[in-house]
C-alpha cells in the first residue's frame, strides 16, 4: 500500500526548475530515501510534501489525501525533522518537551520518549548547549510526540560525527520496525545504502532512477573488483576464463578482477583455488556502490 504518492511535481524559482516532474511512491512501513548532491532539489520536493511550500504543478497524496486540501489532517499524521531547527533558547529540554506536548490532545507519554531517545541526562540543559547528536535525538522525539504515521527527515545526520550518525541510523531502523513509514533526504551514499529500503536518485531536480540500492547497483551493470595476491604467478588469461569475470589485470604481485556479479565470481575464484597449485591471500572484494551508480547515470560524482 502506498502511503505517499507523488506525480509530476514541479517547482520553479525564476528560471531555475528546482523540482522537475518528480514522481515516486513510498510504501507503508518502508524507509525511502531521496539521494543526491546538495542543490539537487531534494529539500524542495520534501517541503512540498510537508506543506511548507506550494508546488507549481503535480499531485501529492499522503495517506490517500492531498495535504494542500486537507492540511490540518495531514499535519496530524506526519512528523517533520527539518535540516535546521531552532527552539526557544531560554528553555530547558524538559520545559520544551512539556510545552510541545501541550499542543496535542493525545501525545505520547513523555517518560516513554525520554527513555527511548536517552534524553534523561539532558533534561535540565538548554537546547543551544546540546551536542549535534543530542539535538537530533531531541528533535526526533518532538516530531513523534503526536504519534504520526509518516516521518519526514531532511538531511538528518548532516554535521554529526560517524559514531553518532550510526547510532541515529539504528534509531531510524528501529522506528521502521515499529511500523513507521519514513521519507528522508540525504547526500550520504553510505546512509542510503544502510538505512533505506529503496532510494530515488535525484539530479538537477529529476528522479533519474528509483529502486532498492542493491538492485540499482546490479541492474546497471556497475563493475566490482576482486583483488588478491598469489604465492605463485597466475596466468591472467586463465583468470579471465572464470565465469562472470570481465577482465583481469596484474600489477606486480596483485591481481585485479573486474566483475558485475561479485558474489558469484568470488565463489568461482575460490573453487578455482582448489585446483591451483599455489595459494591466494589478501583477498579483497570492492563492490560497486550507489556512488558508482550515480556517476554512471549522471556523468558526475555524488559528492556534494
Amino acid at each position: 500500500m502506498s502511503i505517499i504518492e507523488v506525480k509530476n511535481l514541479v517547482k520553479t524559482y525564476g528560471k531555475v526548475r528546482a523540482v522537475d516532474r518528480v514522481s515516486f511512491a513510498v510504501q507503508e512501513g518502508e524507509i525511502f530515501g531521496l539521494l543526491g548532491p546538495n542543490g539537487a532539489g531534494k529539500t524542495t520536493a520534501l517541503e512540498a510534501l510537508e506543506g511548507l511550500l506550494v508546488p507549481d504543478s503535480g499531485t501529492i497524496k499522503i495517506l490517500g489525501q492531498d495535504p494542500r486540501k486537507h492540511l490540518r489532517e495531514a499535519r496530524g499524521q506526519i512528523g517533520i525533522v527539518l535540516q535546521y531547527t531552532g527552539f526557544f533558547p531560554g528553555l530547558t529540554i524538559s520545559e520544551l518537551l512539556h510545552l510541545f506536548s501541550g499542543f496535542y490532545n493525545h501525545p505520547q507519554p513523555l517518560a516513554e520518549l525520554i527513555a527511548r531517545f536517552e534524553l534523561g541526562p539532558i533534561l535540565d540543559k538548554e537546547y543551544k548547549g546540546l551536542s549535534g547528536g543530542q539535538k537530533q535525538r531531541f528533535v526526533l522525539a518532538i516530531a513523534l510526540l503526536h504519534k504520526p504515521k509518516v516521518l519526514f527527515l531532511d538531511e538528518p545526520t548532516v554535521g554529526l560525527d560517524p559514531a553518532v550518525r550510526q547510532h541515529f541510523w539504528e534509531i531510524i531502523i528501529e522506528l521502521r520496525k515499529q511500523g513507521l513509514t519514513i521519507l528522508l533526504t540525504t547526500h550520504y551514499m553510505e546512509e542510503a545504502e544502510i538505512v533505506c529500503d529503496r532510494v530515488g536518485i535525484v539530479d538537477h531536480g529529476r528522479v533519474v532512477a528509483c529502486d532498492r540500492p542493491v538492485k540499482l547497483i546490479n541492474s546497471l551493470g556497475v563493475v566490482s573488483h576482486i583483488k588478491f595476491m598469489s604465492s605463485k604467478p597466475v596466468s591472467v588469461g586463465s583468470l579471465e576464463e572464470l565465469p562472470g569475470i570481465i577482465s583481469a589485470r596484474r600489477d606486480r604481485y596483485t591481481y585485479d578482477l573486474e566483475t558485475r556479479e561479485p558474489e558469484a565470481s568470488l565463489r568461482e575464484l575460490l573453487e578455482w583455488e582448489k585446483r591451483f597449485s599455489g595459494k591466494i591471500f589478501n583477498l579483497q572484494v570492492q563492490q560497486a556502490t550507489l556512488e558508482d551508480v550515480f556517476l554512471k547515470l549522471t556523468g558526475h560524482s555524488l559528492r556534494p
